[in-house]
């Protein structure tokens, strides 16, 4: 764990990452309406409407529509690659399933894999700026299925212990693919070091709000790497002191379609 002097130090360095992207589609008052205890962020392409359909027919969709449960669900998406053919078609039916639904966060970047690191950032920007007393938020993919009660026990237990924290799917000792073929290159002008620091994998990240907050300046304030697993979890979050935890009970499924 850092000093909390070498902490404060290092969120007062100048910003070097703007992440300058604007917003297409962006239902920024989501969070108003009502007490929200509960925000769920779910990274998805913009083809993936099928997904998004599932997910709101499923138990996650079931629980944010209690009233009670305080809990909102937004999706995040980027813009059709610009080498599918069906490109403007594709942002037709999105814009659509947002008038439809209210659920879109649509970002001025193009949804391709090397930009994922923009949609999560996208992620934490959006969670700190406009929704900002909510309690946690929760980082699902939009193909599987989590119990919510389930989850949301283990944030409020592990909000007991550590006011800051990181739920996921700790993992240690991963490194970096240097073979070009590989979807997860990653060349030693972009991370030199053999091996990953402690980090969160998977489909399922969960946090309290001030976590994201800490997070987000973190990441602004470091040179990026693509991967944004790595990046967020893995470098940003020992620069604010982010501890990441395991927990048994903090677990997903693929959804079987």
């Amino acid at each position: 764990m850092r000093r909390k002097d070498d902490v404060i130090s290092f969120l007062s360095q100048p910003v070097i990452n703007e992440f300058t992207f604007g917003y297409l589609l962006n239902p920024n008052h989501t969070c108003d309406v009502g007490k929200t205890q509960l925000l769920f962020v779910i990274p998805s392409a913009p083809e993936n409407f099928e997904n998004r359909a599932k997910v709101r027919q499923g138990n996650t969709a079931k629980y944010v529509k209690v009233e009670g449960n305080n809990a909102k669900m937004l999706f995040f998406l980027g813009i059709p690659a610009a080498s599918s053919n069906d490109s403007e078609k594709t942002q037709t039916r999105v814009h659509e399933e947002s008038v439809a639904h209210g659920d879109i966060v649509q970002l001025d970047f193009e949804d391709v894999y090397r930009n994922i690191l923009l949609k999560a950032i996208s992620m934490l920007r959006w969670a700190s700026t406009f929704c900002r007393r909510t309690t946690y938020v929760i980082r699902t993919d939009d193909d599987v299925r989590i119990d919510v009660a389930k989850v949301r026990s283990v944030l409020e237990s592990t909000s007991r212990k550590h006011k800051d924290f990181i739920l996921g799917d700790r993992k240690e000792g991963w490194g970096p693919h240097r073979v070009r073929e590989s979807k997860y290159y990653v060349s030693e002008a972009e991370y030199q070091q053999s091996t990953y620091p402690p980090l969160a994998v998977g489909g399922l990240l969960g946090y309290p709000i001030s976590t994201v907050s800490l997070l987000y300046q973190a990441a602004v304030r470091l040179e990026p790497l693509w991967l944004d697993d790595v990046f967020i979890t893995g470098l940003c979050a020992p620069q604010v002191n982010v501890p990441l935890i395991s927990d048994p009970n903090f677990i997903f499924w693929h959804r079987v379609w």
